[in-house]
């Protein structure tokens, strides 16, 4: 498959879960019950959609400095879009190139509620069963991509062969 092919893919599949996030953001921001503040449980004691708001990153960090997070998001989903362009390989980097796709996708999915809802970062999901703050779509993205990078670096990449400088190379000889 040739780059332009794959790179057509990728960025349609950040579309495709951009357009899922903000989805799920839009159906619960307009959902009777979420606003009312209930909740509405998907499986007993495990999983509920609970309606919140985050003006600041995880766990309301940096709350209230909306310009520095955009800036910041925006810089980031750039540069992970920049890195998908210049590492794209299906074949030989497939796990590389997925977790680029889903940061990237969670990236902007939560860079548009950002710069655009005055509320701030949608969250939804609820997890009944440890005290974790609640999250959406996008931030699972970037979970799942951060995770699919570590385990990529960590038993995957390949150093490529780095060159050994010429005054290494002629203090070798001397010393043999």
């Amino acid at each position: 498959m040739n780059k332009k092919i794959s790179l057509l893919i990728s960025f349609g599949i950040i579309a495709l879960l951009i357009g899922l996030d903000q989805l799920t953001k839009w159906l619960c921001n307009t959902n009777e019950t979420l606003l009312s503040g209930d909740r509405i449980m998907v499986i007993e004691n495990f999983v509920s959609l609970r309606l919140a708001y985050n003006k600041g990153a995880a766990w309301s960090i940096l709350e209230g400095k909306k310009f520095l997070l955009v800036s910041i998001s925006l810089l980031a989903s750039i540069g992970v879009a920049a890195m998908l362009v210049k590492f794209i390989d299906f074949k030989k980097n497939l796990l590389l190139t997925i977790a680029l796709i889903l940061i990237d996708a969670g990236s902007i999915g939560n860079l548009i509620d950002r710069a655009f809802y005055s509320e701030g970062v949608i969250d939804f999901i609820h997890l009944e069963f440890i005290d974790f703050p609640t999250f959406n779509f996008a931030d699972s993205c970037l979970t799942c991509g951060a995770i699919v990078l570590m385990v990529y670096v960590l038993f995957f990449y390949k150093e490529p062969n780095k060159k050994v400088p010429l005054n290494e190379e002629i203090g070798e000889e001397e010393n043999a």
